[in-house]
């Protein structure tokens, strides 16, 4: 397994998993990359929205791990962003993982056009990104619609890949959802392959872990994917900077 760049820890809110146990973990699973990304969600209306725990004593804590780990550490931060809270914070971040959690003022998940006003705003939430990232769980909220409804605007799906695209942001392949009922990342393969047929190349991968048991998890099955498409490479961010690891040497 090479990378898992979707992890939290006890910095974020909804975790209580030590970051030295997540580097254990990882390296005893034989991952090459781990990075951490607590949760910053950046607009605090929603009732599930989590900000960072001591900002400063996390990228210390990183700083601090990466000097005497055995395996590649990363600094990572998964942005809530929105329509309204579009500008990451400041820091010595390796990358971004760009989230949308939500859509202002919809409380019921099951509206027939949940999708499209999702979009609508994860096109609107991406209008000012200029740092590198990758785009979490584009279908997030699969999650929580009733029966896992995938997601069905293929038009607004494309907007919001092609300006992903050009603006240099990559996408993730989130495992979690191998972890749910529905069996399937999220990412669907479809949206992936869509991507990849736009013209898009840097993918990574995740397993969105809040225990130490699921790190790592299903990302063998992400690799998989990706080469079944045809995809030769995966990526991972350090220092603001893409760095591919052939997949042909996995």
């Amino acid at each position: 397994m090479p990378i898992d760049l979707h992890n939290h820890s006890l910095f974020s809110p909804d975790s209580d998993t030590p970051i030295e146990e997540i580097v254990k973990e990882a390296t005893g699973k034989g991952l090459k990359v781990i990075g951490i990304s607590d949760h910053d969600d950046l607009d605090t209306s929603f009732p599930f929205s989590y900000r960072l725990k001591d900002p400063e004593g996390y990228l210390e804590s990183l700083s601090s791990l990466k000097e005497k780990s055995n395996i590649k550490v990363l600094s990572g931060l998964e942005v809530g962003l929105q329509s309204c809270a579009k500008i990451p914070p400041d820091g010595d971040f390796d990358y971004f993982i760009y989230s949308v959690h939500g859509v202002p003022g919809v409380t019921d998940l099951s509206v027939e056009n949940l999708w499209t006003l999702y979009l609508e705003e994860a096109i609107e939430a991406i209008s000012e990104i200029e740092r590198p990232g990758f785009f979490g769980h584009i279908d997030f909220l699969r999650r929580y619609i009733p029966g896992h409804r995938p997601l069905d605007d293929r038009i607004l799906l494309d907007e919001l890949l092609k300006r992903l695209i050009r603006v240099g942001i990559g996408i993730e392949i989130n495992t979690s959802g191998w972890r749910y009922p529905y069996k399937e990342p999220s990412p669907q393969r479809w949206i992936v392959e869509r991507y990849v047929s736009l013209g898009g190349r840097v993918i990574t991968a995740g397993s969105d872990s809040h225990r130490k048991e699921d790190v790592g998890s299903y990302i063998h099955d992400a690799v998989s994917l990706l080469k079944e498409i045809g995809v030769e490479e995966i990526f991972y961010c350090e220092r603001m900077e893409y760095v591919p690891i052939q997949l042909k040497e996995i």
